[in-house]
């Protein structure tokens, strides 16, 4: 049955239904139900009898194809009323209407089927508040007004009082026409992304145009916070809003920077190249004459890569009155990361410049880290493994800068080929588990050049052909290459090593083995002692050269477990791990001249002589001096009880570790003619409270005996060590000449949120249409508000009295490192460093934290660079603080500004930078 035959039998129906009734909440309308059904069915009586008695066939006509184009849907709670002369449909009562893509909700809705217009409107309540505002909705696009009428043919619509988001702006208007392209056009007009009722901020104009997904163009604008008009305004305005990406002009931040003047920064132009790359080219400009170009671009392809990239250039003028220098810095970032699986890989990490960009940049108030650092290293890697074989390749290229000391490393290229160990008689039958089928060997060779800026170290005889800048650092630049390229290393290193293992009582594992190395070398050095001269002359000869040489070895290893139960109580067990480990190694002698790989030489006039190497200070050295058969040793011990948990119904016990490790080892070489025990090596490490504290120690203990000749008067020690344990003088076992302990506390409250979660949670969704806020105390479209006042609300208690409230969950962190670093060498004095670093960070509101950096330099008793900042959420803006309050660095950065990023030029900042600079 189709529309029209609902029409002609919907008099009776109403009547026979008792639907009659349910209009008595509107009486204003029942003249009109009455009027209308009685002349319908006064006029057609004959027509409705044969239609509900069906006894006369009734041919319908064809029906003709309109401008509704599917099924509408309709609903109300109160009652639905046609107007079947003029052909409207009133709805009553939380009504709502469905067609297609398009949704209405409103208190009252009507329909006209000859217009195909729609109209719907509010109510007002008794106490004269509007209910049932109407919501329109068409696909991703929510409108809420005071009423609007819509035509489903031309698909335009006029709209009074509308609230509609649009790409993450929400528009407020007056008058608005909506046009079939989804135009709109607004009288009146309110812009902000602000998601509240009475938004705290809104640009105010009194045209506006909104072309989705495109841009929003204003007439006479001014901007507005609450309803305080401000005085900052513009005769027009354009307000991009793509949801894709689109090329276009940056425009610059201004504020004013204590050392250069005002500036404009970060002004350029944005290129979307395609769907796998783009590039933003920004510059910066400063009133006394610096200025800064910065290349940024991302990139992207699916499933295979991605990356971006950051090139810095700055041009900084001198601070000084009449002083023309100036300084030349730049920086460069670079990431690439890939995201495929298969038989090769690239991969980057690139982070290097001039040592005083960040001196002369002085970005602390903003990039800390960038700021305070010191040590900054890169590589670039490459690796392929090739199928079906054990072979793999990588090259790499890495790079070490340190901007305190400026000295600068740099290995291009670092070669590694690989064959995985092989076992060439494990399918041999019969030998599979044996000896002989897990013998297995490997192949290594990693070769490098590279380059450093630093001094060479000097010998301590005299050389009297040593080039003057050796003792010195110098620049890395094209102008000093030749030095740099004639201290580069260059050399390769091939390791073979073999080895098997098996088992001896079930217990014990043994693991022979034997190592075969060889170096190559594109030079070797010469030595000569000139007795004119009174030195030794070391001349380098530019030639292949390589040395080859081997060990051989076998190393025993168990493991031993003890248990102590003590039967009840909170502790109820302490179980204790020992791992020991006992290996012999075994190597020539390839010390000996005649094989060419050492000189002995005269380095003085007193006829004293040195063997020395043919590879001092190269890349990979030389062959061992003098022949070794050592005896390495070591143990370590893992110490742990099982305590009663508390509160805890699920496990009854948990683990506790007392010493996560605890190891010693040493060594002895018999071949040696002294020192024949090698210094012993310890370690320990543990952790307190349930991890709240760590602690790291090591250190190195010398066993022989040291000898004090003299002091003289510039308290220069003379001493010797002499070839007497410790143990047998009545020393112990012996000096500690090396000791470290690291100490890591990391305290925050039990059971504390995350800033996102409290974040979260302490924000309101506001005036979105999609979500009406029920606890807005502001929103006047929620009735009872004043119940909701008294219905023991605790944020407006405390909000009325702060003092009445304290908050013993408040989410905080504090991290604290200590660092103590001792070295001592015989009878000379200590030397001891110690750091303290500690940082932290304090919500005192769900919106507002804390945090802080900082350190404490005990030897000059100063604090090192410290900084403060304090970010506060004030739902649509921000503001941050950062405050570096003492030292070189001092300055503050005060910055506020709108959360979205449609409006993110849309802030006020200060800055104060410190004079630090490099100048």
């Amino acid at each position: 049955m189709d529309t029209a035959q609902i029409l002609r039998q919907l008099p009776q129906l109403i009547d026979s239904l008792g639907l009659r009734d349910s209009l008595v909440n509107h009486p204003e309308y029942l003249p009109l139900i009455a009027d209308s059904a009685q002349t319908i069915m006064g006029a057609n009586a004959e027509i409705l009898d044969t239609l509900l008695t069906e006894t006369v066939p009734v041919a319908t006509p064809p029906k003709p194809r309109g401008d509704i184009e599917t099924t509408i849907d309709y609903k109300a709670r109160d009652s639905i009323f046609f107007d079947l002369q003029n052909q409207m449909m009133y709805l009553y009562g939380e009504s709502k209407i469905d067609y297609g893509d398009i949704s209405l909700s409103a208190e009252r809705i009507s329909l006209d089927w000859v217009t195909n217009a729609i109209q719907a409107n509010y109510v007002l309540d008794s106490a004269g508040k509007k209910v049932g505002k109407p919501v329109f909705t068409e696909r991703q696009d929510v409108y809420e007004t005071d009423d609007i009428k819509y035509n489903f043919k031309s698909k335009r619509a006029l709209i009074n009082g509308v609230i509609t988001e649009q790409d993450g702006a929400f528009m407020h208007g007056e008058k608005v026409k909506k046009n079939e392209k989804d135009e709109m056009f607004i009288r009146g007009a309110k812009y902000t992304t602000c998601d509240h009722a009475y938004p705290h901020y809104y640009i105010k104009s009194s045209k506006l145009k909104v072309i989705p997904n495109n841009k929003v163009v204003s007439g006479p604008f001014n901007l507005y916070f609450g309803e305080i008009p401000t005085p900052i305004g513009f005769p027009f305005g354009m307000f991009p809003q793509p949801k894709e990406k689109a090329s276009g002009i940056l425009f610059p931040s201004y504020g004013e920077d204590q050392n250069r003047g005002f500036f404009l920064r970060t002004g350029g132009y944005y290129f979307d190249i395609n769907e796998y790359i783009d590039l933003k080219l920004t510059g910066d400009i400063f009133t006394n004459g610096s200025y800064g170009l910065q290349s940024i671009s991302t990139y992207r392809k699916r499933y295979a890569f991605s990356g971006n990239f950051n090139l810095r250039y700055n041009k900084t003028n001198s601070t000084q009155f009449e002083d023309d220098s100036f300084s030349k810095d730049f920086w460069l970032n670079w990431s690439h990361s890939p995201q495929s699986v298969g038989t090769s890989r690239f991969s980057a990490s690139v982070s290097a410049g001039t040592s005083t960009y960040s001196a002369n940049a002085n970005n602390v108030g903003y990039d800390y880290q960038q700021s305070v650092n010191a040590q900054f290293n890169s590589n670039i890697s490459y690796s392929k493994t090739f199928q079906g074989t054990p072979f793999n390749l990588s090259l790499n290229a890495r790079h070490s800068q340190n901007i305190s000391t400026e000295v600068v490393n740099v290995t291009l290229p670092e070669l590694s080929f690989n064959m995985n160990r092989i076992y060439p008689l494990k399918n041999i039958s019969g030998l599979k588990n044996g000896v002989l089928g897990k013998l297995g060997f490997s192949y290594n060779l990693v070769a490098k050049s590279e380059l450093s800026n630093a001094a060479v170290a000097s010998p301590s005889f005299n050389v009297i052909n040593r080039n003057a800048m050796d003792d010195s650092l110098v620049g890395f630049s094209s102008d000093n290459l030749a030095t740099l390229f004639d201290r580069a290393k260059l050399g390769a290193r091939h390791t073979i090593p073999i080895a098997t293992s098996f088992n001896v009582m079930k217990y014990f594992t043994v693991s022979p083995s034997f190592n075969y190395t060889e170096v190559w070398y594109p030079k070797e050095l010469q030595y000569t002692y000139d007795e004119v001269e009174g030195g030794v002359r070391v001349d380098t000869l530019r030639q292949f050269s390589r040395a080859g040489w081997y060990s051989s070895g076998a190393s025993v290893s168990t493991r031993f477990y003890g248990m102590y139960n003590f039967g009840g109580g909170k502790v109820q067990a302490i179980r204790h791990v020992i791992t020991p480990s006992v290996g012999f190694s075994y190597s020539p002698d390839f010390g000996d001249p005649s094989k060419g790989h050492y000189e002995e030489v005269q380095i003085d006039d007193q006829g004293n002589t040195r063997i020395l190497s043919k590879y001092q200070g190269f890349a990979y050295g030389g062959p061992s001096l003098g022949e070794s058969a050592s005896l390495s040793f070591s143990m370590n011990h893992n110490i742990e009880m099982k305590v009663k948990a508390k509160n805890d119904s699920i496990e009854e016990y948990k683990k506790v570790k007392i010493f996560d490790n605890l190891s010693m080892s040493s060594g002895y070489n018999f071949l040696a003619d002294s020192f024949n025990l090698s210094n012993i090596n310890w370690n320990a490490r543990t952790s307190l409270f349930n991890r709240v504290v760590s602690i790291n120690m090591s250190g190195t203990i010398d066993p022989y005996v040291y000898v004090l000749d003299s002091i003289d008067a510039s308290d220069r020690v003379y001493q010797r060590k002499i070839d007497r344990l410790a143990w047998n003088s009545g020393e112990g076992m012996g000096r500690l000449t090396r000791g470290n302990v690291a100490i890591g506390l990391n305290l925050k409250p039990k059971g504390s949120k995350s800033q996102e979660e409290s974040s979260d949670n302490g924000r309101d969704i506001g005036m979105n249409p999609r979500h009406i806020n029920n606890s807005d105390p502001d929103n006047p479209f929620l009735p009872g508000q004043e119940e909701n006042q008294m219905a023991g609300n605790v944020n407006q208690f405390i909000s009325r009295d702060p003092n009445q409230y304290v908050p013993f969950d408040v989410p905080w962190a504090l991290n604290i490192n200590y660092a103590f670093n001792y070295t001592k060498n015989g009878f000379n004095e200590p030397v001891i460093t110690q750091t303290l670093n500690f940082n932290g960070n304090l919500s005192i509101t769900d919106k507002t934290r804390i945090g802080f950096n900082s350190g404490y330099d005990i030897k000059n008793k100063e604090f090192t660079v410290t900084r403060l900042n304090v970010g506060r959420d004030l739902h649509c803006w921000t503001l941050n603080f950062n405050w570096v309050p003492f030292g070189p660095r001092q300055s503050y950065f005060v910055e506020i500004r709108v959360n979205s990023q449609l409006l993110k030029d849309l802030k006020l900042d200060k800055k104060s930078r410190s004079t630090f600079t490099s100048f």
